[in-house]
């Protein structure tokens, strides 16, 4: 097998190394073109864990793509493609033809530059990337940060940086508080307020890095506007107790997709779970003798352990005997099927399953994401007499002011308390 192995990689590095100079329009160019395309880019799929009808429908795509750029004018090869090039070229390879078709024609490309190692053009480095990669590591090694608040921060940091100095070097003397404004005006228009307020956030506690750093004065820091926002608009309305049941009832748990999609709602509801921490969930991670679910550290940098109530339990069982490919080669809890059988799932597929659950529901159409799920859960438990410090422990939350979002009481629930004025 190993011998088989080293052949087959042999042979795929022969053949890029003939397509990488040149000799491609000849006939021997060709068969070596197509059995790259046969054996090197369908073992590349086989690996993302495409079915054989999946591979050979890309394989039969990109072998056309590559006939036509063979007869065209331009006298491209398949190697000599990039991103840039790839919305002109199916615009002109597919002309009149429907937005779906080219679609798959752009998904093969893009999976193609994938295999080649070249659908990421290559960085430059500027000058001011060691800023962001120090407050990063600054987040990561000694505030716990998780990782979708460091990918938030890196983006927001970034544009701030590439706004100021361009590819020019880091002057933070020549940084005055009317372009921190100018930029904090920019960077907000158009979004809501509460994103808005994020994003301030996030560049004044990278300006405090810096002033930290003694690069910057402190008056640029006071120099980021502030936003106030409405508490009660961050609280989204939660799900009665008929929408509870009514949600749970829309999965289809006579397959593998409706067991995995019920048990992760579950999961929400029950556990109060992020759908980060879902996802991020290991076969491991589950102690199916004692009842108890570790959670790993995701936003806050610390993981917890959760008992695990009865329905969740028999969820979990019914999707790991009936459910989970068992073949897969990674240990998530959670895997995709049928498309990609075995691979980990991602935050936008688990956001995408509930608000289809949302739209079979018959539930409002301003209805998105999953947060709305953690925040059923918390509110369920402070109506049922709960306190704010076991609740921030099921949550995972360091503040109390993190719960408080959670158990607003609405004025509705406290109408029967109110007594008749004046009083008798």
């Amino acid at each position: 097998m190993a011998n088989c192995w080293a052949a087959c990689a042999r042979s795929t590095a022969m053949a890029k190394n003939i397509l990488l100079h040149g000799r491609s329009g000849s006939p021997r160019g060709r068969a070596v073109e197509l059995a790259l395309i046969g054996e090197g880019f369908g073992a590349y799929l086989r690996g993302l864990g495409y079915s054989a009808f999946s591979i050979n429908r890309y394989q039969r795509r990109l072998a056309r793509l590559a006939d036509w750029l063979r007869s065209h004018r331009c006298r491209r090869r398949l190697n000599n493609l990039n991103r840039h090039l790839i919305p002109g070229l199916l615009k002109e390879f597919l002309p009149d033809r429907s937005i779906r078709t080219i679609f798959l024609y752009r998904q093969v490309l893009r999976h193609w530059l994938r295999y080649q190692g070249r659908f990421n053009a290559p960085t430059r480095r500027t000058p001011w990337r060691p800023w962001l990669d120090n407050y990063l590591d600054f987040l990561q090694s000694h505030r716990g940060v998780g990782i979708s608040t460091i990918e938030h921060c890196a983006a927001d940091v970034e544009a701030f940086l590439r706004w100021q100095f361009g590819r020019g070097a880091v002057m933070w003397s020549s940084v005055t508080a009317e372009d921190i404004r100018d930029f904090a005006l920019r960077r907000v228009r158009g979004v809501k307020p509460i994103y808005a307020k994020a994003r301030l956030g996030r560049l004044r506690r990278f300006l405090t890095f810096v002033h930290m750093r003694g690069a910057c004065s402190a008056q640029l820091m006071a120099a980021v506007p502030k936003i106030a926002t409405r508490p009660e608009a961050r609280r989204p309305e939660i799900l009665s107790s008929t929408q509870f049941r009514q949600l749970l009832r829309s999965f289809p748990r006579t397959t593998p997709e409706g067991r995995r999609d019920y048990a992760m709602t579950l999961c929400m509801l029950e556990l109060g779970l992020r759908g980060v921490e879902v996802i991020s969930l290991r076969i491991q991670d589950v102690d199916w003798k004692e009842r108890r679910l570790s959670v790993p550290a995701t936003k806050t940098g610390r993981g917890r352990e959760l008992p695990i109530p009865d329905p969740v339990l028999a969820a979990l069982q019914n999707y790991v005997r009936k459910g989970r490919p068992e073949e897969s080669q990674f240990d998530f809890l959670f895997l995709r099927h049928p498309r990609r059988r075995g691979q980990p799932l991602t935050r936008h597929i688990l956001k995408q399953t509930v608000e289809r659950a949302y739209r079979r529901c018959g539930f409002p159409r301003c209805w998105h994401g999953t947060h709305r799920l953690r925040h059923t859960f918390a509110t369920r438990l402070h109506r049922s007499g709960a306190g704010v410090k076991p609740i921030a422990d099921l949550l995972g939350h360091r503040k109390f002011d993190s719960t408080t979002i959670y158990t607003r009481i609405e004025c509705e629930e406290l109408r029967p308390l109110v007594c008749p004025w004046p009083a008798r």
